[in-house]
């Protein structure tokens, strides 16, 4: 290649080309033609401080790059070594889209190759559509919590009851499913125990499926499907359509290959001596099962083993080793016991409580350590009062002093804290028999909606609703102890000597104070039997019923 140089200016000369080279250079002089130039093939044409140029036919105004075909191929492929920092952003932009296509790309066919691979751990369908085959999804089991897979083919199946409630319908067995289910995750089974259940009118259950590690007979879940029977089949009755859905699941077993085609099929108390699953009445009915052996058939029971032959049996068939360990560690668990009942007698002698008040029944806000409490709301407008509300606190017991007081302080400051009042009660009753001073006589309680101005308030402690378990029974000594106060009443003026005394339900619907304790007030003589109150105002009762001082 060459150059114009310094001195070398001839005006009427041709622009000279090399033949050595592939590049033609040109100054600013029109050129006639090129036409003649031959140029190398591959070579560039450039044509640099020149504001016309004739190109062929035509006349270009702006500095142009004239290229064959290969190099044109390559810009369009992205292979341009040189080009202009647009071009090079606009390629790092897509080079940066085609790496992070090419990772999403990569992950979604990793996990799909994951998730289709044949092979991949996954609780087996066997196919079964009939009416009568509920899959877990048809009987909404709770998900396990783990999961181990069995190495298929399996030579044996087990066969037990739940010893629960039996079911013949399709909704009652779904329940006990669940019962069942909810039963073996909280004894740590991680899922409902067998691979299969079996209800009343041949319902057949998938419980953990045909491939997964069942929890049933310790020793032999590795190897077997079980099959557990929906109820106590020691009292229930064993119905045709279980033995012959049963026989319908075990054939499709086989074709699965979950079973080996020569398969075993025992009882649960053949493979586990002295057990009663499961149960003598479907003992009795094995023989329709084709692969059932009856070896071992002497170690099932009719009933349930009674402890002393159960322990004289385990006895009997160990050895002398084994019996030599029982006898020390009985000695060992004797003397134990012996020394924790001797130190908790001592202990419970030496801190006996007793129940000391500082008064035999009446008990003052002062004593019990109540809070104070500003009571700016009396009753004088209607004293003395003609009416006695007796209601219950659903709270806990307490059978001491100390625990009463304790627990009134509780209800005294749950009170204060959410609604901004005093213990809602004029007087309190414990479990003691005693009396707790609560809003006390003269003042406004807070315990019958719509009643509190022209009434005193009595609180049981305790839940005294028969309906339920555990219900607090009242005593003699708290209905003497009630009666005791209301006399006290009368005596200060506070109540009429005609009082009536109704239970909180008599007056809203509640069902304080709970029927056992209703049940008793209505022996006394002022209850009031013809509900003389409902639906009246304070007004109202103080204008019908006046008080007429002897």
């Amino acid at each position: 290649m060459w150059s114009q140089r310094e001195g070398d200016r001839h005006e009427d000369l041709p622009p000279r080309v090399s033949t050595s080279s592939e590049v033609v250079i040109m100054d600013e002089r029109p050129v006639a033609t090129i036409c003649d130039t031959v140029l190398p093939a591959g070579s560039n044409l450039n044509v640099t401080k020149s504001s016309k140029v004739h190109i062929g036919p035509k006349f270009v105004s702006v500095t142009q790059n004239v290229q064959n075909k290969e190099v044109v191929l390559g810009r369009i492929l992205g292979l341009e070594i040189e080009s202009s920092k647009r071009a090079r952003r606009i390629r790092c932009s897509v080079a940066v889209f085609v790496c992070w296509a090419f990772l999403v790309a990569t992950g979604l066919a990793t996990y799909l190759i994951y998730v289709t691979i044949p092979g991949h751990p996954t609780r087996l369908d066997i196919g079964l559509h009939d009416v009568w085959y509920l899959r877990r999804g048809d009987w909404q089991a709770l998900p396990e919590y783990n999961m181990e897979f069995l190495n298929l083919p399996l030579e044996n199946v087990i066969i037990g009851h739940s010893a629960a409630n039996y079911c013949s319908q399709r909704y009652r067995c779904i329940e006990q499913m669940l019962i069942v289910q909810q039963d073996h995750l909280r004894r740590g089974l991680y899922d409902i125990g067998p691979n299969f259940l079996v209800g009343g009118n041949g319902f057949v259950f998938e419980g953990r499926g045909a491939n997964v590690f069942p929890a049933m007979v310790t020793a032999w879940n590795r190897r077997s499907i079980m099959i557990m029977f929906l109820g106590n089949y020691v009292i229930d009755m064993p119905d045709q359509a279980q033995f012959d859905h049963v026989n319908v699941l075990l054939e499709v077993l086989v074709k699965e290959r979950v079973l080996v085609p020569n398969y075993t099929l025992y009882g649960h108390c053949q493979v586990t001596p002295l057990t009663v699953s499961p149960g003598n009445h479907i003992l009795e009915r094995m023989h329709n099962f084709a692969r059932w052996n009856p070896a071992n058939i002497s170690g099932c029971v009719e009933r349930y083993v009674p402890l002393p032959k159960y322990i004289w049996e385990i006895v009997k068939n160990s050895s002398r080793t084994e019996r030599l360990a029982c006898v020390a560690a009985l000695v060992i668990l004797i003397v134990c016991i012996s020394l924790i009942v001797y130190f908790t007698i001592q202990a419970a002698q030496a801190t006996e409580i007793i129940d000391r008040a500082p008064h035999e029944w009446r008990i003052s806000r002062d004593m019990w350590l109540a809070q104070n409490f500003s009571h700016d709301v009396i009753v004088d407008e209607f004293e003395p009062l003609m009416l006695v509300v007796i209601n219950h606190s659903v709270s806990p017991e307490c059978s001491r002093f100390i625990l009463c007081a304790a627990e009134l302080r509780n209800l005294q400051s749950w009170f204060i804290k959410f609604h901004q009042y005093d213990i809602p009660y004029n007087f309190i009753i414990g479990n003691d028999g005693r009396v707790y001073d609560g809003c006390g006589w003269g003042n406004v309680g807070a315990h019958t909606f719509g009643y509190n101005r022209c009434s005193v308030g009595i609180g049981f402690i305790g839940d005294y609703r028969e309906e339920i378990n555990h219900h607090t029974r009242v005593t003699e000594a708290q209905l003497n102890r009630t009666l005791m106060l209301l006399e006290e009443g009368v005596r200060l003026g506070y109540l009429r000597p005609d009082y009536k005394v109704v239970g909180a339900r008599d007056l809203r619907p509640t069902a304080s104070p709970g029927s056992n304790l209703h049940n008793a007030i209505k022996q006394w003589e002022h209850f009031d039997h013809e509900n003389l109150f409902v639906n009246m105002t304070c007004e109202m009762m103080h204008e019908k019923f006046p008080y007429k001082a002897n």
